[in-house]
């Protein structure tokens, strides 16, 4: 799929805290006053105070935002595709991923966001939001058994895991076990930033460095700097 956005998906980066705004200043700078902003805040049911942090502020950087409520069964769809594929900068909030991509596919929604990466300049993701833009991620089923999750597949060629290092990518370990397509991962560290060019290059945009990781036979991480 022929991509035009650069992605930056960061673990900990957001509009409420310092680190957050200068790069959203950095990378919103470009597009000039008026872009055309489109937030979504599936991954944590549209919050609607935590969404406002956001769109607020995106639109104290010139942005003309819009925030449709996927997660909301009764959304104007037809509104809200026009808002994705026409956005020139799409911030994907954080949460929880699977859920998230679910309220995605229930509006019928998956394909505006693989418009949006072949228009947008800009697509941002923070969190779970970041792990959506990837090909799949690891879920758990109502018996709290983990399994292969599709996600959006429109950025990160590669599942990721984002400031899980604390346990040693935990949740990736545990993804890669089920064997999926791919027998590697990306790991974010907190603070850490993954760029994806339109090309699909991948660079850590600042410190710490991302990493690509997967699994020894004897269980031990294969680490590559990123």
């Amino acid at each position: 799929m022929p991509v035009s956005a650069t992605f930056y998906l960061c673990a900990s980066h957001h509009s409420r805290n310092r680190a957050g705004q200068e790069l959203l200043r950095e990378i919103t700078r470009p597009l000039g006053r008026g872009f055309r902003a489109c937030h979504v805040g599936c991954f944590h049911d549209d919050d609607r105070k935590w969404a406002k942090v956001t769109t607020s502020f995106l639109e104290s950087l010139g942005a003309r935002c819009s925030s449709p409520r996927l997660s909301d069964p009764k959304v104007d769809i037809a509104a809200a595709r026009v808002a994705i594929e026409e956005a020139e900068f799409l911030y994907l909030d954080g949460g929880d991923t699977v859920a998230g991509v679910g309220h995605i596919r229930a509006r019928g929604l998956l394909d505006a966001f693989e418009r949006a990466a072949q228009s947008a300049q800009v697509i941002f993701g923070l969190s779970g939001g970041a792990c959506a833009a990837a090909p799949y991620t690891i879920g758990y089923d109502g018996r709290e058994q983990p399994y292969v999750a599709p996600c959006l597949g429109i950025g990160a060629p590669l599942p990721l895991d984002v400031h899980d290092e604390q346990s040693d990518w935990a949740e990736l370990r545990a993804l890669l076990a089920l064997r999926p397509k791919r027998k590697q991962g990306i790991v974010l560290p907190t603070n850490a930033v993954l760029r994806v060019g339109p090309r699909g290059g991948l660079d850590s945009h600042a410190e710490p460095a991302c990493e690509i990781r997967s699994l020894a036979t004897d269980g031990s991480w294969r680490v590559e700097r990123i």
